[in-house]
C-alpha cells in the first residue's frame, strides 16, 4: 500500500498555515514542500497505513465512517482511491470530507491517494479504516 498527501499552496496562501492544517488533519508533520513555478504544493509518501491513523480515529470520533466509506469506494479504479478534505476545515482542526474534487472549497482540499498491489489488500483497508456500521454504530464480525 501507498499513501500520497498532496496539498496545493495558493500563492495568495500562508505556507505556514497550509503546512499546519495538513498537520492538524494527518496528526503528524513529516511532509516536504515543493515549488514549482506557478505553485507550491506540501506532499508526503507512506507505506504503512498507520501513518494515517490520525485521520482515521478524527472519521471515527465524529461518527462519519458512512460519507468516509462511499467516497474511498466510489472512488475505486482498481488500484488507486483517494479522498478529498477541506483544507480551511482542517486548519481549525475540524474534519470535513469534501465531495470529490468536483465540490470546490474556497481554499482548496488536502488529498489523500491511497494505491494498493490487490483488490483484497484494498478492501482489508477499507474494513480498517472505515468498518461497516448500522444505525450509526461499527458491526463486528
Amino acid at each position: 500500500m501507498e499513501i500520497l498527501i498532496i496539498c496545493p499552496v495558493n500563492p495568495t496562501e500562508d505556507i505556514n498555515k497550509i503546512g499546519k492544517a495538513v498537520e492538524n488533519l494527518l496528526g503528524r508533520s513529516d511532509f516536504e514542500t515543493v515549488d514549482t513555478d506557478d505553485v507550491s504544493e506540501i506532499s508526503a509518501s507512506y507505506t504503512n497505513r498507520d501513518t494515517i491513523n490520525h485521520v482515521r480515529q478524527t472519521i471515527h470520533e465524529t461518527r462519519i465512517i458512512d460519507a468516509a466509506r462511499k467516497r474511498i469506494q466510489s472512488n475505486w479504479n482498481g488500484t488507486s482511491t483517494k479522498i478529498y478534505f477541506d483544507k480551511q476545515a482542517a486548519f481549525a482542526r475540524k474534519l470535513r470530507i469534501i465531495d470529490d474534487n468536483l465540490e470546490l472549497p474556497p481554499l482548496g482540499s488536502i488529498e489523500i491517494v491511497l494505491s494498493f498491489d490487490s483488490e483484497q489488500e484494498f478492501e482489508e483497508f477499507v474494513y480498517w479504516f472505515t468498518p461497516p456500521t448500522k444505525d450509526g454504530k461499527i458491526i463486528n464480525h
